[in-house]
Order: structure tokens, then C-alpha cells, then sequence
């Protein structure tokens, strides 16, 4: 309930920036308006006067709670402080729905930015077959607002006018009917959904040949994991004119906390490299919103500490768009952030949240520990049909050198690397590897996993 917001967002920034006269309209009901997403989308849609109209549908109800005890005062009147107007309207009334909503498009186009309607209306069957609303609402109320239906009123509407005659509302009848039981049909003869592992990623990860020889570094001059980052995003700039970053401090002149995106505003532009307020599970939100109008998206989350907040919209939205459309959409979305511990950054600048996500069907995790493991698997995981988190070590980000390849390096998702040959111990991880400061005189191999997905096919 409520990321829809923040990924229409994403879709009306991603069209104004391609400058397109495209308008996007998102609605839900007024039970949604009191989730955070709501709140950071409309902040978004104002800042940046985005061509989107959220249209609520206020029922009274969100489920069994009525509107005065999950609203304070009027939706619309919300409005007024994320800069656009708040128009309420009957909801049950057609041509009052069709004259704001056109308005709200116009001012839109003409590049107004959003406008909030808020739709009185009211539901008149239970929230779902296994919910009484009996026990909270009379019946009586229930028939004062059926005589309020939109659909008989609106024919009475169109009869009077002398617009829709017998013969025409006979025609209409009998589409209806006829594409209902077409769907119906169509439902019951579809093979039976019994696949539970088909199309959790676009391109699942593989296994091949085995690794058995030391990995090699590319040629390239040395430099920091850090370097490395921003020469690869530059690079990838280039390649795909429909490439964006965004995220806290992203945008120059600071260029992240961490300088991993500096240059990329004054050099490509500030819509494609911009700041997004304080607000995490919007930054995720739009990312979706831009990579599904068919841009290539990086979202930075600034800390991997900060990345909570969005964690229903990681899951449940990012990790399950393929496979929730049977294999129809892809969601070629790039989160990075920094993570771990080892600059004293205590406890919110210091959290290891892999274990958290890799577990995830539909999500890749890449983790590198070399400068050039740091550019080829984030060009990789921006190049990837499927959702990839970077989580970037930052304790190595100036303290691991090497080998600064160049924009063409790739790093391939799901890849070990072996580091070094061993007879007595073998050692499986990933990140920062010092086992050879404690292990002595071991003869030890040492394996890097890099990354992987969390499972399904």
C-alpha cells in the first residue's frame, strides 16, 4: 500500500526529462495517504513540478477503519504544502471526475506540475470475501450510497441528453458480457501457475566451468576502489545516453560523501545526475519508476545503514517485478551503496546488511574487494536485465589498490575469483580478505564469491 507513488514519480521524471507532453495519473485510496511513500512522493512531485496527478479515491474506509479515525482533515487539503492544488470533487459524479482530471492534465502539459484529487466515493461491497462489513457499517448507509452509483446515474444522464439510445445500450450490454466470458474462458483453460521458480530473474546466474587457476588483474595503471568507481560510472555515462544516478549529495558540486560521483552533474547534466531529499524509500521508488519508463537507473543509497526505510520496496517490489509480470517486464535498476565497518563510523555508518538481501529471490549482490572488480561488476550490474545491488566496501574504497582497468572492463555477475593456491585450507568469502596476517605458515587457498543471486530460476 503506497509504493505505487513513488515509482509513478519516477515514470512522470523520466518522461519530462525525455520531453515528452506525457502525464502520469496514480491513484489509491485515502488509507494509503497515511503511508510514508505518499508523503515523499508528493514532496518529489512538487520540488521538481513533475507531470503527475495523484488521484485518491476516498471511500471511507480502509477496510474496516472509517476516515476520521485514519485521516486528520481533508486529503485534499494536504496539498497546499507540497506546492500544487487539492481539488475534491464527487467521485460518483463523471463529468466532475472528467473536468478535474482534464484540468489537472492541461496543467501538467503546460508544465504546472501535479495537482492532488481527492474522488468522495464509497465501497460498496466488503474489502475482500472473507471480510463482514456488517459489523461495521449499516446497511441502511450502504443503500444511500448505491442510489449515488455512478453507472445507472450516468445512463440516466446519457438517456435524457438523447445520446444513448435503446439500440446502443443493448450493443454496450452485450459486449460486456461477451468479453467477461471470454476472460472468463480464457481463465479457465490457462495452464495451471504451478511454477513457483519460473522467471525470478531475467538472466539467471549459471554455473560453468569450474575456477581453478589464479585469477589475473587487467592491465591499467594503479589507483583506488574508489578512482576506479567514478572512472567506471563516467565511462558508462557515455555508453548509455539513458543512464541516470541519483540519490543524497549524488549530484555535483559535492559528488557523494564519499566523491565515488564526482563530475558526472557538470560533465552529463543535472537530469542525469541529480540530489533526491532525504528519503530513502522514494529514492528506490523512483528508481523503479525510471528504469520501468525504460531508462537505465543507479540508485545511491548514501550509507547501507540508511537503506531500511526502503526495504518493502527492495523486496517487494524491485526483487518480484519479473516474475510477478510472468517474465513480461524487466527492472534493469542498480543500487549502490557503501557498507561495513573500519572508519569508525559507529553504529549507524558501520552495518554489513548482505545477509539481509542475498537471501532474496529476483535480487543479485555483488561485493568487491579490488579496484577493478569495483568497475567491471558495477558496469556489469548496470548492463544486467535484473535488479543488482553493489555493495561497496567502503574501508577498501582508498585502502585497496590496483590495476585502474578500462571503461570496457566487465566483471561477470556470479563469478569467483580464485586469489591464491593453497594444500591445507581452503577460505570462501568476500569484501576485505587479510587471512594471511593471522594464518602463519598455512599453505591456504582463498576463493572470492563477489557476488551472486538469491535464488530461483
Amino acid at each position: 500500500i503506497g509504493p505505487q507513488y513513488t515509482q509513478a514519480c519516477g515514470i512522470a521524471f523520466d518522461l519530462k526529462r525525455k520531453g515528452t507532453d506525457s502525464v502520469v495519473i496514480v491513484d489509491g485510496g485515502e488509507g494509503s495517504t497515511s503511508e510514508g511513500d505518499w508523503h515523499e512522493a508528493m514532496n518529489y512531485a512538487g520540488i521538481h513540478k513533475l507531470p503527475v496527478i495523484f488521484l485518491i479515491q476516498n471511500n471511507l474506509y480502509a477496510i474496516s477503519v472509517p476516515a476520521a479515525s485514519e485521516v486528520a482533515g481533508l486529503v485534499a487539503a494536504r496539498a497546499e504544502g507540497f506546492g500544487m492544488p487539492g481539488v475534491v470533487v464527487d467521485g460518483n459524479n463523471i463529468l466532475e471526475v472528467y473536468g478535474a482530471t482534464a484540468a489537472a492534465v492541461e496543467r501538467a502539459r503546460s508544465g504546472d506540475g501535479p495537482t492532488l484529487i481527492e474522488a468522495k466515493t464509497y465501497r460498496y461491497y466488503a474489502h475482500t470475501s472473507d471480510d463482514d462489513d456488517k459489523v461495521y457499517r449499516t446497511r441502511e448507509e450502504v443503500e444511500l450510497w448505491r442510489r449515488k452509483d455512478p453507472i445507472p446515474t450516468f445512463k440516466q444522464y446519457l438517456v435524457e441528453q438523447r445520446i444513448l439510445t435503446a439500440k446502443r445500450e443493448q450493443e454496450i450490454e452485450k459486449a460486456v458480457i461477451a468479453e467477461i466470458a471470454d476472460a472468463v474462458a480464457k481463465t479457465e483453460t490457462a495452464p495451471d501457475p504451478m511454477d513457483a521458480h519460473g522467471h525470478v530473474y531475467s538472466k539467471p546466474i549459471t554455473p560453468t566451468e569450474a575456477v581453478t587457476d589464479i585469477e589475473q588483474p587487467p592491465a591499467g595503471e594503479d589507483g583506488n576502489m574508489i578512482t576506479a568507481i567514478n572512472r567506471s560510472l563516467h565511462g558508462l555515462f557515455e555508453s548509455y545516453d539513458d543512464l541516470v544516478i541519483f540519490g543524497e549529495d549524488v549530484a555535483d558540486p559535492k559528488g557523494g560523501v564519499f566523491k565515488a560521483t564526482a563530475g558526472l552533474t557538470d560533465e552529463f547534466g543535472a537530469d542525469r545526475s541529480f540530489n533526491t531529499p532525504i528519503a530513502e524509500a522514494l529514492v528506490i521508488g523512483v528508481g523503479i519508476g525510471i528504469a520501468a519508463a525504460g531508462s537505465r537507473a543507479i540508485a545511491e543509497i548514501q550509507f547501507a545503514d540508511f537503506i531500511h526505510p526502503a526495504f518493502d520496496g527492495i523486496v517487494s517490489e524491485v526483487a518480484r517485478t519479473h516474475y510477478r509480470s510472468n517474465g513480461r517486464w524487466n527492472l534493469p535498476l542498480t543500487i549502490r551503496t557503501p557498507y561495513g565497518g573500519g572508519i569508525h563510523g559507529a553504529m549507524y555508518h558501520s552495518q554489513s546488511i548482505e545477509a539481509f538481501y542475498a537471501h532474496v529471490p529476483g535480487l543479485k549482490i555483488v561485493v568487491p574487494s579490488t579496484p577493478s572488480d569495483a568497475a567491471g561488476l558495477l558496469a556489469s550490474a548496470v548492463e544486467d536485465p535484473d535488479p543488482v545491488m553493489v555493495l561497496e566496501p567502503k574501508k577498501l574504497y582508498r585502502l585497496a589498490t590496483g590495476p585502474l582497468p578500462g571503461p570496457e572492463h566487465r566483471v561477470p555477475i556470479g563469478k569467483a575469483a580464485l586469489r591464491r593456491m593453497g594444500d591445507d585450507l581452503t577460505t570462501v568469502s568476500y569484501t576485505h580478505l587479510r587471512a594471511h596476517e593471522t594464518l602463519g605458515s598455512i599453505s591456504y587457498a582463498v576463493f572470492c564469491l563477489k557476488g551472486g543471486g538469491g535464488g530461483g530460476g
